[in-house]
C-alpha cells in the first residue's frame, strides 16, 4: 500500500464480488475516492476468506495512514457473486437462502449485520463480523455442516478466553440446545459483550484464513 497522507480520510469502499481472473469466487476491490487502489484476486476465495482478507486489508490501511475505516461500513457484497457462488460454500449458501427465504432478521437484525441497499443505482448485500458468527449458525442449524459446528465451537473458544464464564465445550453443549431465535439473542449478546477487536475474533474462528 502506498502512503497516504491527507487531513481528512478519502471515500473508501471496498467490493465482495465475482472473482473476474477464476470466473468463480470472490474478489475483493478497494476503491478511494472512485479509483480503484487495489484488487485481491489471486484465488477463487470463499465469502469468508474474501471478507476477511478486506477485513485485514482495511485494518492495514488504518494503521498505516492513521484513517479509522470501520469494515462493517465499507464492505459490500454484490448480489450477483452471492448467486454465482451459492453452492461453493456454507457461508454464501447461507446468505443466500437468507435473502430467498426472506429471513435476513434473523441473521442480520436491525441492519448492524447485514443489509440491502442501494449503491450507484445497484443493490449491494452488506455483511458484518457478527453476522459472519450468525451466518455459520444457522449453517449448523439447518444444514449440520461440520465446518460451520467446528467455527462455532471456536467461537465459543473465543468467548472462553475474553472472560466468559463457562469453558467453550459446555458453552457449545448450551448453544446446541437453544431454538433458534433465543440463540441468535445469545449470540448478538454474547459478541456485544465479549468482542471488542473484530479482527481478532475473525481469525480465531475462521483460522488460515485471515
Amino acid at each position: 500500500m502506498k502512503s497516504r497522507i491527507s487531513n481528512q480520510a478519502p471515500a473508501l469502499s471496498t467490493y465482495i464480488e465475482l472473482n473476474q481472473k477464476h470466473g468463480y469466487g470472490y474478489q475483493a476491490r478497494m476503491v478511494m475516492d472512485g479509483i480503484i487502489d487495489s484488487v485481491i484476486d489471486t484465488e477463487p476465495f470463499t465469502l469468508d476468506e474474501a471478507y476477511s482478507g478486506a477485513t485485514l486489508a482495511i485494518e492495514e490501511i488504518n494503521k498505516e495512514t492513521g484513517y479509522n475505516y470501520d469494515p462493517q461500513k465499507v464492505i459490500r457484497i454484490a448480489g450477483n457473486a452471492i448467486e454465482g457462488n451459492k453452492s461453493r460454500d456454507f457461508t454464501t449458501a447461507r446468505v443466500a437462502r437468507d435473502i430467498e427465504r426472506g429471513r435476513g432478521e434473523l441473521t442480520h437484525p436491525a441492519g448492524h449485520d447485514y443489509a440491502i441497499m442501494a449503491i450507484d443505482g445497484k443493490e449491494e448485500e452488506l455483511l458484518s463480523g457478527r453476522g459472519v458468527v450468525l451466518v455459520t449458525f444457522l449453517s449448523w442449524r439447518d444444514e449440520k455442516m461440520p465446518k460451520a459446528h467446528e467455527a462455532l465451537r471456536r467461537y465459543c473458544e473465543y468467548l472462553a478466553l475474553h472472560g466468559y464464564g463457562s469453558g467453550a465445550s459446555d458453552m457449545l453443549v448450551e448453544l446446541d440446545g437453544m431454538d433458534t431465535e433465543r440463540a441468535v439473542s445469545w449470540i448478538k449478546a454474547t459478541y456485544g459483550k465479549y468482542v471488542k477487536d473484530n479482527l481478532a475474533l475473525l481469525r480465531h474462528v475462521l483460522p488460515g484464513v485471515v
